[in-house]
């Protein structure tokens, strides 16, 4: 039963979270599909504006348009009709900053804010990466290059802060060289999980996207906050959750066992499950 704190938390990040995903909704719209032939090299357009094809710049270092007040109005700078926000994609983003909160506790959050913020960002970039692979099968580079930008300090602080407040030897530095190798769990998690998927990309391009090699190392360094075992849990819910998805459509006759499923949502939901719900998650998909 959460507390005071603990209830006012989850319902201001709730809150929160409805603004923010309302904002990142107003992404997925302009991104189109590509889908080149095989013989086809050319890279994927631009973002653009759904209304008139303008194109949309992004900022290098955070995934969010370069246009000053897009996130809250959603207004094209060129012929100034509004791009839309998705109701819900902000009630997904609402239910995650909450279910963030749940999980950090008022405590939590006070002891390391810097995991919470972690956890927040991976949920407001994860939410339109997997509407966008759902819609046109991609994950842009203008959405997850910055994300790891922001995401690396963020988890590599979290765990460098987590280990420093741990009980040692009195008078230790804070930053001694136990507490910054703390980092390597998450580091280590993002180069893994990179490593992993560029070689099942390597030996089955036609089974795996780029998009989500590109990403695997984005959902590797948050799950490897939570060591081994939660990257190999959240690595395994992402495959089990594709391999059921596959079967029932398969069954429904709405697929065929060519028919390709985008991945990137199931990586993103595996790790945010792994990460929010904790040791019930990681014992049910290691006993499977």
């Amino acid at each position: 039963m959460p507390g005071i704190a603990d209830a006012a938390l989850i319902l201001a990040l709730g809150a929160a979270g409805a603004a923010v995903g309302a904002g990142t909704s107003r992404l997925v719209p302009v991104f189109v599909r590509h889908d080149p032939a095989s013989v086809d090299d050319s890279p994927p357009p631009p973002p653009a504006c759904p209304h008139c094809g303008a194109a949309v710049a992004f900022l290098a270092w955070l995934p969010a348009v370069r246009v000053r007040g897009f996130a809250r109005s959603g207004r094209c700078p060129s012929c100034a009709r509004t791009v839309p926000a998705s109701v819900a994609a902000a009630a997904a983003t609402a239910l995650l900053f909450a279910a963030c909160g749940a999980a950090s506790g008022a405590p939590g959050a006070a002891d390391n804010p810097l995991w919470l913020a972690a956890l927040l960002f991976f949920a407001a970039v994860g939410v339109p990466l997997a509407v966008i692979d759902i819609r046109v099968h991609r994950l842009p580079d203008a959405v997850v290059g910055p994300s790891y930008l922001v995401a690396v300090p963020l988890v590599a602080g979290a765990a460098v802060l987590e280990r420093a407040a741990a009980p040692g030897v009195p008078g230790a530095p804070a930053l001694a060289g136990a507490g910054l190798l703390a980092a390597a769990g998450p580091l280590g998690g993002m180069a893994g999980l990179a490593a992993l998927y560029w070689l099942l990309w390597l030996v089955y391009p036609a089974g795996m996207g780029w998009g989500d090699v590109k990403i695997a190392g984005l959902v590797g360094l948050h799950l490897g906050w939570g060591g081994a075992a939660t990257v190999v849990a959240g690595t395994l819910a992402a495959f089990v959750a594709a391999s059921v998805l596959g079967l029932v459509l398969i069954a429904l006759r709405r697929a065929t066992r060519r028919t390709r499923i985008p991945f990137g949502p199931f990586m993103l939901g595996g790790a945010l499950a792994a990460l929010l719900a904790g040791d019930p998650v990681i014992a049910a998909v290691l006993a499977a």
